[in-house]
């Protein structure tokens, strides 16, 4: 019955903003095809200093000496100053320009991730991809657009309602909703984080004992 319930609601809100999941998918998805690209014009010093730093990152995990906390500290330092900037930022009237713009740059992140570890790792590197970039980007992106689209929908309510004296009087209840709805998204996305920091090492480690020499 809840989930029916849910179902609906997510449905629905999909429906009435249906153009606002539309701009921030493509912005979305052109941060990652400029990620994929940018790949290509990358000078030689800066490709050995991420291979030197993904060497090590895999060794350590290899090692099995993996320091959880660590991880999962810097996985919620990337993302959770992203999630309260969105939040911010639909509480302006003036914020969805630059919601749109972290829509770009989180494609730019995981397109530039994918198209380096393959470039430099080929069949290895796809495998990485699979097995450990993909699984928590599988929660995020759907996360980070229905992030967008709550915070650009709250915006556009503030510019079209922003002189009716009824909806300043019920402006603390709106902008409750609005942030219980971001938490509930904010939940989901918990379960990334989680992937991220456990599952992430131990593909890495699978991968890399499927594949002696995978290090270049």
């Amino acid at each position: 019955m809840l989930g029916n319930k849910l179902s609906t609601l997510i449905n629905k809100h999909v429906k009435n903003n249906f153009w606002l999941y539309v701009i921030s998918l493509l912005c979305v998805f052109t941060g990652i095809v400029m990620g994929i690209y940018s790949v290509r014009y990358m000078g030689g010093f800066e490709k050995s200093d991420l291979v030197s730093y993904f060497n090590n990152f895999t060794t350590t995990v290899n090692s099995g000496s993996v320091n959880y906390k660590s991880i999962l500290l810097q996985t919620l330092k990337n993302n959770v100053p992203v999630i309260l900037a969105v939040w911010f930022l639909g509480l302006t009237m003036i914020g969805i320009p630059i919601i749109l713009i972290i829509d770009v740059i989180k494609g730019f992140t995981i397109g530039f991730s994918i198209s380096f570890i393959i470039s430099q790792m080929g069949i290895k590197g796809v495998w990485i991809s699979l097995l450990g970039v993909l699984p928590q980007n599988i929660i995020y992106i759907p996360c980070i657009i229905f992030f967008s689209v709550l915070a650009m929908e709250f915006s556009l309510m503030i510019f079209k309602d922003r002189s009716r004296i009824q909806w300043k009087s019920h402006i603390l209840v709106s902008i409750t909703s609005y942030s219980i709805s971001f938490l509930m998204v904010a939940m989901v996305m918990c379960i990334g984080f989680f992937m991220e920091t456990y599952l992430t090492p131990a593909m890495i480690k699978l991968v890399a004992a499927r594949f002696q020499g995978i290090l270049l």
